[in-house]
């Protein structure tokens, strides 16, 4: 399961190697784009909890995409998912990359409340960025992918609807923690033995039903932090159901080299292409 320790900076070397690369299919780096940065979507106990939004420098309706960075639930931040956010705008979106609170202080429920009030913000101010509250994905990457999956999977009473989404590196059941582990004590508020209601409910392969939108996982082959076979499990649980869902292994990658590798990206926003715009 998730190792959290120098992720961070794991994140940065990766990206040096290889962010920003253009590949064919993807869309157009030059394109301008206009940005909203800080954007307060909640406040809570004394706390502003921020969003950066991305769009096309124009004046048309696009559809739109809620980033949810990773981190193992306990570091990372919205700038972590900019270069997605503005690949995005490039390609006609309006990209919307959130904060939420963070472990230890912070426990999974707090955090998965957060993602919610974020969904429900951006489909009641859509509007004033010129975006389709209608037409909303959700894209996150390691935990912000967990947290994704269970937006999805498990929505909240009157959430917005969500159009389609996009999970990479994607920890989806969590069964497999040793009972008395301590890994991902200080992210739960315990270990799997003394919370198993809490383990399974934020494991979103229990929620899997045909009601979920349409789904690309992608997962690095290599990757020795979250195994693929935990997203694999989800994928192969929706196909069972009837959902729209693709599965991209990123050969030969790890967990951090996938979450910025430009091939991967551009199928992402290709999928997203495909279930919001009618005009691919």
């Amino acid at each position: 399961m998730l190792r959290i320790s120098g992720w961070i900076t794991s994140l940065i070397i990766a990206h040096s190697l290889f962010g920003g690369r253009t590949v064919a299919g993807g869309p157009d780096l030059s394109k301008p784009i206009q940005s909203t940065r800080d954007v307060v979507f909640r406040e809570i106990a004394g706390e502003q909890i921020k969003a950066d939004i991305f769009r096309p420098d124009d004046s048309s309706t696009c559809p739109a995409v809620l980033l949810i960075h990773g981190g193992g639930w306990s570091s990372g931040d919205k700038w972590n998912m900019h270069d997605h956010a503005r690949e995005l705008a490039q390609a006609g979106y309006v990209a919307v990359a959130i904060n939420y609170r963070l472990a230890p202080r912070h426990l999974i429920t707090e955090q998965i409340a957060d993602c919610q009030v974020a969904l429900r913000w951006w489909a009641d101010n859509a509007k004033e960025y010129k975006a389709d509250p209608q037409r909303i994905a959700v894209w996150g990457y390691s935990a912000g992918a967990h947290l994704s999956c269970l937006l999805a999977a498990k929505p909240a009473p009157d959430a917005p609807t969500i159009s389609a989404l996009v999970a990479g590196g994607a920890p989806c059941e969590f069964s497999n923690i040793p009972e008395d582990s301590q890994i991902l004590a200080l992210v739960m508020g315990g270990s799997r033995r003394d919370l198993p209601e809490l383990y399974h409910d934020i494991s979103p392969v229990n929620f899997a039903s045909r009601n979920c939108p349409p789904t690309l996982f992608y997962h690095g082959s290599q990757d020795l932090i979250v195994p693929p076979k935990s997203s694999r499990l989800m994928f192969e649980q929706l196909k069972h159901f009837g959902v729209t869902t693709e599965y991209v292994p990123v050969d030969g990658q790890g967990h951090l080299t996938t979450f910025v590798d430009p091939v991967a990206r551009t199928k992402a926003i290709a999928f997203l292409n495909q279930h919001l715009r009618s005009d691919h």
